[in-house]
């Protein structure tokens, strides 16, 4: 075994490693998962005021079980917002941590308690209460962060530049004759 054997291994460890944590940061995706749990869970809010405000000024026609219109946009949303962020180079794990934020409040406010009613003074309720619809949220996450991941790669793949190779694995012996 010579010393020159170790390298394909070591940078398809350097290639994984590359598409596991990416180029773009945890920071990002911890920021836009709390901003979007934020987001999506007062969107049920808002969607449900202003479907009240409607109807209060004679509006027909509203639906007033706005709950699935609103958690299909949000994982659509969150959908698109994975797909973006990987094609700038977040890696597989930002991705799923970007993507739990908006599903665990979507999930929480679709099958998770009443918003606003758990007493927090016993706080065995509520963690039982929550476990569930967070635990979802994590399949959720993984299912639309790794697809998301996929598909972002390939949008960067499609209009990336000539020069950067397609694989992660591309040899680099072209380079070695210049």
């Amino acid at each position: 075994m010579t010393a020159g054997d170790d390298a394909p291994d070591s940078g398809r460890l350097a290639a994984l490693i590359r598409v596991a944590l990416g180029e773009a940061g945890f920071e990002r995706a911890a920021v836009w998962s709390a901003v979007g749990f934020a987001v999506s869970y007062v969107a049920f809010d808002v969607a449900s005021i202003a479907a009240s405000t409607a109807a209060s000024l004679g509006a027909t026609a509203v639906p007033q079980g706005l709950v699935a219109p609103v958690a299909g946009a949000v994982a659509v949303l969150t959908a698109v917002g994975v797909a973006a962020f990987a094609a700038v180079g977040g890696g597989v794990l930002p991705a799923i941590l970007l993507a739990y934020g908006p599903f665990a409040a979507a999930l929480l406010r679709t099958t998770g308690p009443e918003p606003y009613a758990i007493p927090l003074s016993d706080p065995v309720p509520f963690v039982v209460a929550v476990a569930e619809p967070l635990g979802a949220a994590v399949a959720g996450a993984v299912a639309v962060g790794v697809a998301g991941y996929a598909v972002g790669r390939v949008v960067a793949g499609i209009g990336g530049s000539e020069e950067e190779p397609d694989s992660v694995f591309a040899d680099d012996s072209a380079d070695a004759d210049d």
